[in-house]
């Protein structure tokens, strides 16, 4: 399946990423607060204007707008629900749209972040020139992405279960943007950048817990939730699952891992 379809199917509902970010939160072998780690590289002030692409749940700028946060807060999204997330939070904006031709003015926002969603927009370095072009003169830019090839276990298990169902995947390829790559491609647009490396991994004591998280991604591997073999594959998924837990002594510890890469506009 093309990965924007794959994409814009996934984020019909936001419960597979409130699943993800759920599990990422609860059954880290390190604790692992994302939104934390980003915060602490971008160090914004209380009065910048901030600017989240790709917004998700909300709760990035719904944790700024709790601790105060008097500059003005934006979150963008395609998808609508998203977008619905950002509607109940006082004093944000929400806006649906393309990270690629962001509806904002030239230079008007002291900080924008791109967290975990760089892989969904097929032409990065357009909405890293986006990205920098709404940015005023010394304004930080910061993205978190995945290592490739993160949580491999996970990946494998279900890669495994999706083709003997007739889903073609490309296991050659995770992820078109990764901590690998990202540095280069954000140097070429703002000629620095600062890579903070942070590695963990998954800790599940069930295999209903892998199940859960298995069938959470299964829009990225072809199998949204409007498809006819959708219960087989989750079926298959649990049975996968519960034989891969009992063949590693009932513990599942599945390695993790991101960046979060800070750049400054220079001019």
């Amino acid at each position: 399946m093309d990965r924007k379809i794959a994409d814009v199917t996934e984020y019909l509902t936001l419960d597979p990423l409130k699943i993800r970010l759920d599990a990422h939160r609860r059954y880290s072998k390190y604790p692992d607060d994302v939104e934390a780690a980003v915060l602490g590289v971008a160090k914004v002030r209380s009065h910048d204007d901030v600017l989240d692409i790709g917004s998700g749940t909300g709760s990035f700028l719904r944790r700024l707008a709790a601790d105060g946060h008097s500059g003005r807060l934006v979150g963008l999204d395609m998808s609508p629900a998203a977008v619905l997330e950002l509607a109940g939070i006082t004093g944000v904006e929400g806006h649906q749209g393309d990270a690629t031709r962001l509806p904002f003015a030239t230079g008007v926002f002291q900080a924008a972040f791109a967290r975990h969603m760089l892989y969904h927009v097929p032409d990065v370095p357009a909405a890293l020139a986006e990205a920098s072009r709404v940015l005023a003169p010394e304004g930080k830019f910061v993205a978190s992405v995945n290592h490739p090839f993160t949580t491999p276990k996970m990946r494998d298990l279900v890669i495994g279960v999706v083709t003997r169902h007739g889903f073609v995947v490309d296991s050659a390829s995770p992820v078109p943007v990764h901590s690998d790559n990202l540095p280069a491609m954000m140097s070429d647009t703002f000629g620095n950048v600062e890579v903070h490396r942070f590695d963990n991994a998954l800790v599940f004591d069930s295999p209903e817990l892998i199940t859960a998280f298995c069938v959470s991604n299964l829009a990225f591997y072809g199998v949204d939730g409007d498809s006819p073999l959708r219960p087989a594959v989750v079926a298959d998924i649990r049975v996968a699952a519960t034989l891969a837990f009992e063949s590693d002594d009932n513990q599942w510890v599945d390695p993790k891992g991101y960046v979060v890469c800070l750049a400054r506009k220079t001019t």
